[in-house]
């Protein structure tokens, strides 16, 4: 992990830290913000589209990072979320700072529905080269509280940024897009 990304990581604990710090003074006899941790198996989506043939491959790789949860009531609330995500094939790797921020229906007790935009941006600058390093999508998944600290979770993230930052040499007369997908599965630790 190279220092820029140490310095993101150190800056999301920070600012989550301080979030809880003051929900915790505003609010000492309320729960309505929580704090957290999460990891697990990651996957991006590479998707291609040349005029009407698209492609796609997909990146194996993990995620790592800290989350917010700030209830309005019991059956909706607020999850921003900092994850660094690492994807490696070949030999290569990549690395990616994703900024979801959802929206929580809780329809049952600890089961949870999520939808919100999600940022994600390219860190590594040689990776980069002729996309476009900052991209927005949409975020869907689902929660379930195994207890009161432990989450399991799931979520996909459809790319909505077309990632391409010029025309490729060659296809300047076609209709190129390049999107992100991106697919998370791990656990969670609520504090």
């Amino acid at each position: 992990m190279c220092i820029r990304d140490r310095i993101y990581c150190i800056s999301a604990l920070l600012i989550f830290g301080l979030l809880k710090g003051y929900a915790q003074e505003e609010q000492t006899s309320s729960n309505d913000f929580n704090f957290g941790v999460k990891a697990g198996y990651s996957s991006v989506i590479l998707k291609v589209k040349v005029d009407d043939i698209s492609v796609s491959d997909d990146v194996s790789g993990f995620y790592f990072g800290v989350f917010g949860e700030l209830s309005f009531s019991e059956k909706f609330g607020f999850q921003p979320e900092v994850i660094y995500s690492s994807y490696s094939q070949d030999g290569e790797s990549s690395s990616v700072l994703q900024v979801p921020l959802l929206i929580k229906f809780i329809p049952a007790e600890r089961f949870g529905i999520m939808a919100g935009p999600q940022f994600d941006y390219l860190l590594n600058k040689e990776d980069a080269e002729g996309l476009k390093q900052l991209a927005v999508g949409i975020a869907l998944g689902a929660s379930f509280d195994i207890t009161e600290n432990i989450i399991i979770e799931t979520r996909y993230s459809f790319g909505l940024t077309d990632r391409l930052d010029s025309d490729l040499e060659g296809l300047e007369g076609f209709n190129v897009e390049n999107r992100f997908n991106y697919f998370f599965v791990g656990l969670a630790y609520r504090f």
